[in-house]
């Protein structure tokens, strides 16, 4: 049987409850069926205690490439994602004028927002010079969680600086109630991020977490087991991009990431009005995988992958924000 016809009687098989209705009208048809407001679930995220969203906003090039040149649709995008209760609002100094864009609907709104932004910067000046950059851009007094963000086996080859360096800065700001938790990201290797929760105990871990399970599986097998026992907040991120070239629709590559134990909630960049009302009605309606369909899946995804090359990510000179735009250019301070 070929690949394109195990996909197929797969998404049959397992095309029940929110899986059933993501659709671009299916937000519309749940809210109409069920006479009520649709709204995402949440869960804990971790120790850091706070409900979040299991549907998240990534507001990197996704968001402002269609609107970072328009700020109206920046905002009435926000709006509708917050009138579906999605609280978990992802940004970073490196994504071109995000923090900018959403800056005004945060200042309305901050009390119903959980707050995440990321600094590239290892050393510790640098690091609280991004915090207050972040703070100004976004119009607020604290952030609920700061990343050290992006950390790189390749490149990072001396923690113990860091932990000097961003790492005591983000202690400070923590203690000092500017940042509510301090969390790390990384995209290419579990082996340094589990070497930074060890050392630095962060709160939280955002990464990898897509149905193709690279590294043998190493970040559900191994990281996440760890960030689990330690009761950290575990954010999922990059489930759609790497199968972009392959039919998957996007909400269920999604809800493969939901349904891993210990996921708090998976952001998705937030680029259309009608992909983010598709993903609602997926989220709002959740129904997650078993751990059966959550193997089978992945052993299909990984075989429609097979012959594309490494993951964009994993790729030289992949960067994680939008190239050619510096986040402290001038226009966006």
């Amino acid at each position: 049987m070929s690949s394109q016809s195990n996909r197929r009687d797969f998404l049959k098989k397992i095309a029940v409850a929110g899986a059933a209705v993501a659709s671009a009208g299916g937000v519309t048809a749940l809210a109409k069926e069920s006479n009520a407001k649709v709204t995402v679930p949440r869960r804990t995220l971790g120790r850091i205690g706070a409900e979040v969203s299991i549907l998240g906003l990534g507001l990197g090039s996704g968001y402002t490439r269609p609107f970072g040149g328009n700020p109206e649709e920046a905002e009435k995008i926000l709006h509708r994602a917050l009138g579906y209760g999605i609280n978990y609002w992802d940004t970073s100094r490196t994504y071109a004028n995000s923090e900018v864009l959403i800056g005004p609907v945060v200042e309305k709104t901050r009390d119903e927002i959980f707050l995440v932004s990321k600094s590239p910067s290892r050393d510790y000046d640098g690091f609280k010079a991004d915090l207050e950059s972040s703070l100004k851009r976004l119009r607020t007094d604290h952030i609920d969680l700061y990343h050290l963000h992006n950390l790189d086996p390749a490149k990072d080859t001396d923690l113990h600086l860091i932990e000097n360096g961003a790492v005591r800065a983000a202690r400070e700001a923590k203690e000092q109630g500017i940042i509510g938790n301090f969390g790390i990201t990384g995209h290419s290797g579990t082996g340094i991020l589990m070497e930074g929760i060890r050392r630095w105990d962060p709160d939280a871990i955002l990464t990898i977490f897509p149905a193709d399970r690279p590294e043998n599986g190493a970040y559900e097998d191994k990281l996440l087991p760890l960030a689990r026992e330690r009761n950290m907040g575990v954010i999922a991120m990059k489930s759609v991009r790497r199968a972009r070239e392959t039919d998957w629709p996007a909400p269920q590559l999604i809800r493969y990431a939901m349904s891993l134990p210990g996921i708090a909630t998976t952001i998705v960049g937030l680029d259309s009005i009608a992909h983010l009302d598709e993903n609602v009605a997926l989220a709002s309606n959740f129904t997650p995988l078993t751990s059966g369909q959550l193997a089978e899946m992945s052993h299909i995804v990984k075989s429609d992958l097979a012959g594309l090359g490494k993951a964009p990510w994993d790729r030289p000179g992949y960067q994680d924000g939008v190239p050619g735009i510096a986040a402290d250019t001038e226009q966006y301070v």
